[in-house]
């Protein structure tokens, strides 16, 4: 089960570069602009077949993919017979469509998802994610006294007994107790929303887990999940819920990418640290790679078999989706964020000009960026070199167990 987890998340990681790729393609084919080649992934050619004007193809390296449009900067020579259908000839805002059009895919992708989530599976309405009991404190083990020095219930006075977990931090609970567990390790540094009904009221209550035993952990007890009961969500639930949900997901990408730096550091300054999906204190928890987050997906299926590990599979390929989509428009080159970044500039740097009654000037030197953009680059590649080592030396505890 845990290889088919494995497989299922890089074929559908694969997929969703190819349809960040068709983002691009489509819109520039739509406004006319000359695309010569269309490429999942990098490095040597495995595969590729010549249709019209374009070449499609498959690579040897799976870690991205590419889409080669006649012009896409001044530093490039194009034909006088190409120039009309040059990218960097086309008007501005056809050109900004077809630079945000592959984060725009991986958002399209990820809501297309959630609601795939709520409308396949049931959402938990009885017993599995209903809590038993609000503990005193937390200790490592199940037990009915606290030791000293154990911390204190962060459910405490948040939480009560017979409250239904149905969400953990905008994730619908579909499997029950294990699946409460598992979400709220997979959570943020930080305050993490449980979305609860109470005597019929749907609340959403933030709580700040604490580490103990290497699991993130807020102090309750939850039913066996063979007491459940499930409703199917409405279609109309089923949409509100997907952008609820969604939303969730980009605050929540934001939130992880403020602690990427610290998560670093802390991968650099204790390597052999226990690393723990979870909200706090293992040095690089946070932080995973490809690698990592195939690992989750191997594990959610050997966990709660085969229709649990595809929810939880949807839940997760959503997430990193909405992850790129948001990191793929930071404003720096060589991202799509960096080429929108040189085209608001030279928009609001001509508009300046007109007031001033000068001509346009010409496009921004990118040989002058070219040193800033190689040192991106160089920081891209380097910390995503060492999140993937420490997936193979020092991989995250397993979430499931």
């Amino acid at each position: 089960m845990m290889t088919i987890g494995v497989l299922a998340f890089v074929v559908a990681l694969l997929v969703s570069v190819m349809l960040h790729e068709a983002g691009h393609f489509v819109t520039a084919k739509l406004f006319k602009m000359k695309a010569t080649q269309f490429f999942v992934g990098f490095g040597p050619t495995l595969w590729s077949r010549q249709k019209g004007e374009t070449e499609y193809g498959v690579k040897a390296v799976p870690a991205g993919g590419f889409v080669k449009i006649i012009g896409m900067t001044p530093l490039e020579e194009v034909s006088v017979e190409d120039q009309p259908r040059a990218f960097i000839n086309k008007p501005g805002w056809q050109r900004l469509i077809v630079l945000v059009a592959g984060s725009t895919m991986h958002f399209v992708i990820a809501l297309v998802l959630l609601l795939i989530l709520l409308l396949g599976w049931p959402s938990v309405v009885h017993g599995a994610g209903r809590v038993a009991s609000v503990e005193k404190c937390v200790t490592a083990s199940t037990s009915d006294s606290c030791p000293a020095g154990a911390p204190a219930a962060p459910a405490q006075g948040k939480l009560q007994a017979d409250d239904v977990i149905t969400a953990v931090d905008g994730s619908p609970v579909t499997h029950g107790s294990s699946q409460v567990v598992s979400l709220t390790a997979h959570a943020a540094p930080g305050p993490v929303t449980f979305t609860v009904v109470r005597a019929g009221k749907t609340l959403d209550v933030a709580i700040t887990p604490v580490i103990v035993g290497g699991r993130a952990r807020v102090g309750i007890s939850l039913e066996d999940a063979k007491n459940a009961s499930f409703a199917r969500t409405s279609l109309t639930g089923a949409v509100t819920g997907s952008f609820k949900t969604f939303g969730t997901l980009f605050v929540g990408s934001f939130k992880a990418l403020g602690v990427v730096p610290h998560e670093i550091s802390r991968l650099i300054s204790h390597p052999s640290a226990k690393r723990v999906a979870d909200t706090g204190n293992g040095g690089g928890g946070q932080v995973t790679s490809v690698v990592g987050v195939a690992q989750f997906a191997g594990e959610a299926f050997k966990a709660a078999g085969f229709s649990g590990g595809v929810a939880t599979l949807i839940g997760i390929v959503a997430s990193v989706n909405v992850f790129v989509g948001i990191f793929n428009l930071f404003p720096f080159l060589p991202l799509d964020g960096g080429h929108v970044a040189i085209l608001g500039y030279e928009k609001v740097r001509n508009a300046w000009r007109r007031r001033r009654h000068l001509v346009p000037a010409g496009p921004v030197d990118l040989n002058k960026l070219m040193p800033f953009t190689y040192g991106v680059l160089a920081i891209i590649v380097a910390v995503s070199a060492l999140i993937l080592f420490a997936d193979i030396a020092n991989p995250v505890a397993n979430p499931f167990n």
